[in-house]
């Protein structure tokens, strides 16, 4: 893996602003573009607009719309685009719908990068062979 993903497009859904920041610096080596929305609706908004979103890195607590909610309505949209669920909060019942939301994979907080990296690459080979 070379992880040049210089012409893709990574949403960050998370409305820490802190947390963004440290997803961008561990993608900063791949050269992706990075993209910052707060809250689920963002992101549905964005979608629902057609901007261009090759991969979401999606937090499941937040105001506005979760994002698992998100997830839902963002692959009813357009189910194409592969979703990562983050998160640092999975108890019981949590566990079972992050898998019920429709996401492609996820991980849980705090980020290890090489995991991060072997997630967001996965998704994108399968991407590019559909």
């Amino acid at each position: 893996m070379d992880n040049n993903w210089q012409n893709k497009t990574i949403v960050v859904v998370d409305d820490i602003e802190i947390n963004y920041y440290l997803i961008k610096k561990q993608l900063r080596k791949t050269n992706a573009k990075t993209i910052w929305l707060k809250d689920g609706q963002e992101a549905v908004d964005y979608v629902t607009n057609n901007n261009t979103v090759d991969l979401i890195l999606m937090d499941i607590r937040m105001p506005n719309l979760n994002g698992l909610d998100a997830t839902k309505l963002i692959k009813e949209i357009n189910p194409n685009i592969p979703i990562i669920i983050q998160t640092a909060y999975v108890v019981g019942k949590e566990y079972d719908s992050i898998v019920e939301s429709g996401c492609n994979d996820y991980f849980f907080k705090p980020i290890v990068v090489k995991e991060l990296y072997e997630k967001i690459e996965k998704q994108f080979l399968i991407k590019d062979q559909e």
